[in-house]
């Protein structure tokens, strides 16, 4: 039998290995097609005599599933004349044959991407939940909630909501091997929730990197001697300057900046620190309706912040898995250093026995379980699409369970740690200043680049602790700022291939086009006003959104696909079904407790504040109003794919788009076989004689068939 006929094409797609088409092929076949993989032959056979061929026409040379090669069904015009047989013809390349790894087959194709090993992906992701809110923003919060009892509401919404939302984000990314909106063929309907993470994880992009260039700006500015915090000699510091450390005190109050400042208590006057962080580095305007002038020393270390981040993420997480190696690591070296610092300072005991103290008195507070609801969705990128990608990367067969509740104690350990490092330091602080603790403990930046600056500058070799300390929160940002830029590139391009299959060959572009567009977008954020506007999306879309998002995706996957279809993916994949808890969680547990606390944060609500400033009604509009558009793309996809993409009576419509498409599962033919689905050759095969159906298909969820053989010696894992 002749191999092929007619005109040779340009190659477009890919392999079901994923390596890159890059050479011309026949544009028509005449051979039996790839559904022979599955029932008529050997992997060899099929490879050397049929051949099987991918989409209509682009591609008709397939992986040797026993060699890291490939084979050519038609090598050039002239054999094709001569006659000369499949098995006699092999693919001889022009240049070196792209490199397939070994669990290329279990990750979508080595011209995607995976991991190096499995220590990449648990330290990605530990770096991405271990980030700058676990310094900042969990030490305060635990402090204004009661201490031990808010550590306690803490521990448990990380079990019941967090961990389980994570959990499904992770098995769904690893099942589907696709990104956070491609992986939404399980419901078409509502892949508008893969839209909506993406955009959240935009908007985190947007600000987060502005931290980064602070955190830079104080890492250069610790090199100075003296530092330029520690003096009130500066052309910024005013007449009410303080850096009389023997002076007393006996309270402060809050600042616009929300840091420490004490007008009562120090009779009008401000810490240094406090003037360096307003009236120099962020030469701070009187509100979000006062942007100021762009400040070009932050720009600088604006621009700065992205480069590092696109040099680290140049070759997607073939670079960001190593570069994780010493970002993940280091955090935690550092704080035991300052950990052991702090503990041996003056006053460290008293800081410490307050963060950890207990007020059961508040564990009856909606205004405690909303925080550790915010703080422990928002810590650990639940509900964000940034856990399945991260997953999505992984080997098939990797137990993602595990490594999700290995994180978790991780996580809750770094913050543990974190808190004692603040208040050991902040104790120090309060007893050198003869002031109450909770007064010089504020939120967010304040915290940060105030009361930190303050006291490492008390310190014997004060620019070296400055040094490390702001090199610390440098690596815990790049972290997170990886992870998240990489859930929109991964996004993008996952959902762009099939249309547009040079998107994965020119990755490399589409990195750098996406930080330039971010880092022109976030220029305002450098502007006097711009802290205004970083506390904006901080409080609103950073805040509101994770939850949303999580709350839809628990139900959609319990509900609208089902969660006996789920679990059964999940022994497909893992060889074990979830035990009770994770049915208790998925069903019940969890969307119950995320409909609750978001009902008491929208009945309790608090305008967007930074230190005394309150935010306007406009303002608070617009805030809102970025929470509506990650919310408006579950809203308006899910109309569009109803009125757009299907036919019949709106029952039949909303059946049809609630149906898992035919191409939902997992990316290889062996894999999906194994769990019950199609293959993806053989659906193709049907695209190519025009036997293409409906837009889902109709296999809904019957298209998982597992037999008695599946199903013996099953296991149930807690």
């Amino acid at each position: 039998m002749k191999l092929c006929r007619g005109d040779f094409v340009e190659p477009r797609g890919q392999l079901f290995g994923g390596a890159t088409v890059r050479r011309r092929v026949c544009k028509e076949l005449v051979c039996q097609g790839a559904s022979l993989l599955a029932e008529e032959a050997t992997s060899s056979e099929v490879t050397t005599a049929v051949g099987g061929y991918f989409a209509m026409g682009q591609c008709d040379w397939q992986l040797h599933r026993n060699q890291k090669e490939q084979r050519h069904l038609c090598r050039d015009k002239e054999q094709i004349a001569n006659g000369v047989e499949a098995d006699t013809v092999q693919y001889e390349p022009e240049d070196k044959d792209p490199e397939i790894l070994d669990d290329a087959k279990s990750v979508g194709g080595e011209s995607r991407g995976n991991w190096g090993s499995q220590i990449d992906f648990l330290l990605s992701c530990m770096g991405y939940a271990i980030g700058l809110g676990n310094v900042w923003r969990f030490p305060y919060l635990c402090y204004e909630n009661g201490g031990g009892a808010f550590l306690m509401v803490y521990c448990g919404l990380l079990i019941i909501a967090a961990l389980p939302i994570m959990v499904l984000e992770m098995v769904f990314g690893q099942f589907t091997s696709t990104g956070a909106i491609s992986a939404w063929t399980v419901s078409p309907m509502f892949k508008g929730i893969g839209y909506g993470m993406v955009l959240l994880s935009t908007y985190f992009c947007l600000y987060y990197n502005i931290i980064i260039a602070y955190t830079i700006y104080y890492m250069i500015a610790s090199c100075m001697n003296p530092l330029p915090w520690a003096s009130c000699d500066n052309d910024w510091n005013t007449d009410e300057c303080y850096t009389d450390k023997d002076e007393n005190v006996n309270s402060t109050a809050p600042s616009p900046t929300g840091s420490v400042t004490s007008p009562e208590g120090l009779g009008g006057k401000v810490w240094a620190s406090e003037e360096y962080w307003k009236y120099h580095v962020l030469d701070i305007s009187d509100g979000l309706h006062d942007m100021g002038s762009i400040r070009w020393e932050i720009w600088g270390c604006f621009m700065a912040a992205w480069i590092i981040v696109y040099l680290c993420i140049i070759k997607g997480i073939k670079t960001s898995g190593k570069v994780v190696y010493f970002t993940a690591t280091f955090p935690f070296v550092v704080l035991i250093i300052l950990l052991i610092r702090g503990a041996t300072l003056d006053g460290a005991k008293d800081g410490i026995l307050y963060f950890i103290k207990p007020d059961f008195a508040l564990m009856g507070s909606a205004q405690l379980w909303t925080a550790a609801a915010n703080q422990v969705i928002f810590s650990f990128g639940a509900g964000w699409g940034a856990v399945h990608t991260l997953a999505s990367y992984n080997n098939y067969r990797n137990n993602c369970i595990r490594d999700c509740i290995i994180l978790v104690i991780l996580g809750v350990f770094t913050s543990i740690l974190a808190g004692f490092v603040v208040f050991s330091v902040l104790g120090f602080m309060a007893k050198d200043a003869s002031v109450p603790i909770e007064d010089v403990v504020q939120a967010g930046p304040g915290l940060t680049f105030v009361a930190y600056p303050e006291a490492l500058s008390r310190l014997p070799l004060p620019q070296l602790w400055s040094f490390i300390f702001f090199f610390m929160l440098l690596t815990l940002g790049l972290d997170s700022q990886f992870v998240t830029l990489e859930t929109v590139i991964t996004a993008a391009v996952d959902e762009l291939k099939d249309r547009f299959p040079l998107v994965t060959k020119y990755r490399f572009w589409i990195i750098l086009g996406t930080c330039l567009v971010l880092s022109v977008a976030g220029l305002p954020l450098c502007f006097q006003g711009g802290i205004y506007l970083q506390t904006l999306l901080d409080w609103y879309p950073a805040g509101y959104s994770p939850m949303i998002m999580g709350l839809l995706e628990v139900l959609v996957i319990s509900y609208v696909y089902g969660y006996s279809n789920f679990r059964k993916d999940i022994y497909s994949m893992l060889g074990y079904y979830p035990g009770i808890y994770w049915v208790i969680c998925w069903l019940g547990l969890t969307p119950g407790l995320l409909i609750v606390v978001l009902l008491f944060t929208f009945i309790d609500y608090t305008p967007a504040s930074f230190g005394d400033y309150v935010y306007p009604p406009w303002a608070q509009f617009i805030g809102w109003f970025l929470v509506f558009t990650s919310v408006a793309c579950v809203i308006f996809y899910a109309i569009y794919n109803l009125v757009h993409l299907q036919e019949g009576t709106f029952r039949e419509r909303l059946k049809a788009a609630t149906t898992p498409a035919r191409e939902w599962g997992p990316a290889l033919d062996e894999h999906r076989i194994e769990a019950g689905y199609e293959p993806l050759s053989k659906i193709l095969d049907m695209q190519l004689e025009g036997k293409k159906g409906d837009v889902n298909g109709d296999v809904g969820h019957s298209n998982l068939a597992f037999n008695s053989e599946n199903e013996k010696g099953s296991q149930t894992v807690l």
